[in-house]
């Protein structure tokens, strides 16, 4: 790796916690591992270990933990990434697919999973527009429209845990057992897909694929589950879920955006039900009506399948 790759690489292995930049290379020159005639070795660090990861990404051994603070990526699934405000600000610098509130009536008769395909999805479409989500996020007189996936491999769901880098303050540390994000504008004309699930599997595909890559995503089963809408929340009354099952055929899978979403695994229903608060609503109202499927399979029957 390189040097001051290495040293650093032993200090965090020697530590076993996340060090700046400086407190790395003065226990180094403590230890006498690190040789340098530099006058800012310090700086020279930060310079190393910030490059390896800008070039390298996930396969650096190093992740950024805070301003000049690194830890070992091994950890990563008991340390939080850090980044910078920069890429929040930038998903939110992002146009959003948002729709009149005062239409909402149209589609859906109130709040829950409705799960019965949308017959006028045409109409909801052509109502659509795109927004600076900055915005859309402050106006209450449009929705947002956002797609949800349910991961399950057997009787185990995939969940989550949300970290800073998301822009949504309010969903910060709390669990999710759904992937999924805003629609953009580059979605609308497939989104006519999203209503007619035998055609729109390779759109569900490339949305997915952004936060979570499956293998044999293919050939995997995704039933349409219908439409998500929840207003007991202020934030949540802005956003209208486009919902689909996914039914893996492994276990296995890899997280695409690793700076977001952190401490991934599967769960039962029961393990969720048994830490419900560290759900964020959203997946509350999911769990429930997972259990509620399983009691009454005939009633969630209705889904259709694009296989």
């Amino acid at each position: 790796m390189g040097h001051f790759l290495d040293v650093a690489n032993k200090v965090l292995v020697y530590e076993q916690k996340p060090l700046t930049a400086k407190e790395i290379t003065a226990i180094a020159q403590k230890m006498n591992w690190l040789h340098s005639n530099g006058k800012t070795p310090s700086q020279t660090m930060k310079s190393k270990i910030s490059t390896d990861i800008l070039n390298k990404k996930d396969s650096s051994v190093f992740i950024r933990t805070g301003k000049a603070q690194f830890a070992l990526r091994i950890w990563k699934s008991i340390t939080q990434e850090y980044v910078a405000d920069r890429y929040k600000k930038a998903l939110l610098d992002e146009n959003a697919v948002v729709f009149p509130t005062t239409s909402l009536k149209r589609y859906l008769p109130g709040p829950g999973l409705h799960p019965c395909p949308l017959k006028n999805s045409g109409e909801l479409l052509r109502e659509c527009r795109p927004m600076l989500r900055r915005l859309a996020e402050a106006d209450t007189t449009v929705i947002q429209l956002v797609s949800v996936f349910i991961l399950r491999h057997k009787n185990r769901y995939l969940s989550y845990k949300r970290t800073k880098r998301l822009p949504e303050n309010r969903l910060h540390g709390s669990y999710s057992v759904f992937f999924g994000g805003h629609l953009t504008p580059e979605d609308i004309m497939p989104l006519y897909d999203v209503f007619k699930p035998e055609y729109g599997k390779m759109f569900l595909i490339r949305e997915l694929q952004e936060e979570v890559r499956l293998p044999g995503l293919n050939t995997t089963k995704m039933v349409y589950r219908g439409l998500l809408y929840d207003n007991s929340r202020e934030m949540s009354s802005q956003h209208l879920g486009i919902v689909y099952d996914v039914e893996l055929n492994t276990p296995e899978y890899e997280i695409g955006e690793r700076g977001f979403l952190m401490d991934p695994k599967f769960e039962t229903l029961e393990q969720m039900t048994a830490r419900i608060d560290d759900f964020e609503n959203w997946s509350v109202f999911i769990i429930e009506m997972e259990k509620d499927r399983i009691k009454e399979p005939e009633v969630f029957s209705r889904g259709h399948s694009c296989d």
